[in-house]
């Protein structure tokens, strides 16, 4: 993932969470706000070249399309090791393999440093996701609200890797 992604990265982030956090989110910040707010987000976490050890990894179709996304924070947590940001998937893209890849993709990266978990955030209220990433063999730990996410107040759940080389096991 490089700063020329900024803008692509953010438009599939909204068009993600427009499409997975209907009803949700509010309509009202999922159609007039989610676009702007992520293009912001994105474009300031590359604003003057990068500096953080944090890194993302992109897919795209064969049309040169960004289809799907990973960002992760090494060594975010001293407790939780390696945090995913964001995983998404383009719509119309999910249910066909990509986001097992990204994140076998994810811990192959991380596989050529120090052995720590690997952990992320997910909305209580989206169970695909929560199914997704249990068939990838999350442990579900412990839950908070969260207010950072459009505005409101969302319950999420901790999903756990204790060893992220389990995502490269077959049943992943």
């Amino acid at each position: 993932m490089r700063a020329d992604d900024a803008d692509a990265v953010a438009a599939l982030h909204a068009a993600s969470w427009q499409s997975a956090y209907r009803g949700i989110f509010s309509d009202r910040y999922l159609d007039h706000e989610a676009v702007q707010e992520r293009q912001q987000t994105w474009r300031e976490r590359w604003q003057g070249g990068k500096a953080s050890a944090d890194w993302g990894l992109v897919a795209e179709d064969a049309d040169g399309r960004l289809v799907g996304f990973a960002y992760v924070m090494p060594g975010h947590d001293p407790d939780w090791g390696d945090y995913i940001d964001n995983l998404h998937v383009a719509p119309d893209l999910k249910g066909g393999g990509l986001g097992r890849q990204l994140m076998q993709n994810v811990a192959r990266r991380l596989a050529g440093g120090p052995v720590r978990p690997l952990h992320l955030w997910v909305l209580d209220a989206n169970e695909p996701a929560k199914r997704f990433y249990a068939r990838l063999g999350a442990e579900f730990t412990d839950q908070r609200m969260d207010d950072s996410l459009a505005g409101e107040q969302h319950l999420v759940w901790r999903c756990v890797w204790r060893n992220p080389s389990t995502l490269l096991a077959d049943h992943a």
